[in-house]
């Protein structure tokens, strides 16, 4: 796999990602930490985080970990249902750093695997820059084989 272009497809793929500024500082196997710096494009009316940054970047850290995990030689994830609870305001970068251990990402693909598509589900969080978690959601990826064409 080609780490570096798979790295450069989550911030260059979708235009409005690409504008967001999201940034990948760390992608390896089974592990990954997205930022997104928030400084105008991403403030509300009030000064804050707008709600939709939060999400974008929780939905895009979800699928890299599913990437690092597992490749995209076989499968691809789509969003298909997301809960966000909002904790805490914020006016700092966010970032969301997943990793998921080796046992519980083959006990998650197994099924997935037999019937040839199905859910992976994961929990995850934001935190501002200094730590705290300020946004919490569970992604439900719909996860179907690698398109061909």
């Amino acid at each position: 796999m080609d780490w570096d272009s798979i790295r450069r497809a989550f911030t260059d793929t979708i235009p409005w990602v690409k504008m967001s500024g999201l940034t990948v500082d760390i992608f390896e196997k089974r592990h990954v930490r997205l930022t997104v710096p928030v400084q105008g494009l991403h403030m509300n009316h009030v000064g804050l985080v707008y709600a939709g940054t939060s999400f974008m970047l929780m939905e895009i850290a979800g699928a890299a970990l599913f990437v690092s995990a597992y490749g995209i030689e076989r499968f691809v994830p789509i969003n298909k249902a997301m809960t966000i609870r909002y904790l805490k305001p914020v006016a700092t970068d966010i970032v969301c750093e997943l990793s998921i251990g080796e046992e519980e990402a083959l006990a998650k693909l197994k099924p997935i695997e037999e019937r040839g598509k199905g859910e992976w589900v994961l929990d995850m969080a934001v935190r501002d820059a200094s730590g705290t978690v300020v946004a919490t959601s569970t992604c439900t990826y719909y996860i179907i084989p690698l398109p061909k064409g």
